[in-house]
């Protein structure tokens, strides 16, 4: 049996691994959705870090799986915990000492988004549904939460170490 530890991206939410979790259980392997406190306005990098280090706890050789932002936390954890194996679903992957708000820059993310938007006859002005939720069904955005959580700045200032 494997552990899988899963950290979610923007927001923070456990909730965002309510799908993938069932199904690691199904494959006889434990899962663990860490919730972090995106919207916590003092709350960074570090802050995350320890938090899915004590989801880790005793635990060895676990899987750690970090979407979107998560990336930012991820090698934080392996400097501190036995991870076996890193997955990066859709991952913002650091450069060391890179922060998340330069991120964007480096990767031409922005510029990206807007030129497929631009292509394709969307808005190029970000919205949350057309970007990130565009393929996730009604049925499923409706057990969730209302809003999903903002989320707070310090974490885009702060460079990964």
């Amino acid at each position: 049996m494997a552990s899988f530890v899963l950290v979610p991206g923007a927001g923070g939410m456990a909730w965002y691994w309510h799908r993938v979790a069932p199904l690691i259980r199904a494959a006889g392997h434990e899962s663990i959705a860490v919730d972090l406190p995106g919207d916590d306005t003092q709350a960074g990098l570090a802050a995350y870090a320890d938090i899915v280090v004590r989801g880790i706890a005793e635990r060895s050789r676990v899987i750690l799986v970090a979407q979107s932002l998560g990336g930012f936390t991820a090698p934080l954890v392996c400097a501190r915990a036995p991870v076996r194996m890193v997955v990066f679903v859709n991952a913002m992957i650091p450069k060391p000492d890179e922060t998340a708000g330069q991120w964007w820059g480096a990767t031409s993310a922005i510029e990206a988004r807007e030129q497929a938007a631009t292509r394709r006859g969307y808005a190029t002005e970000f919205d949350l549904g057309t970007y990130f939720l565009h393929d996730v069904s009604q049925d499923v955005l409706r057990a969730g939460p209302q809003r999903p959580r903002e989320e707070a700045e310090i974490v885009f200032g702060e460079p990964c170490r």
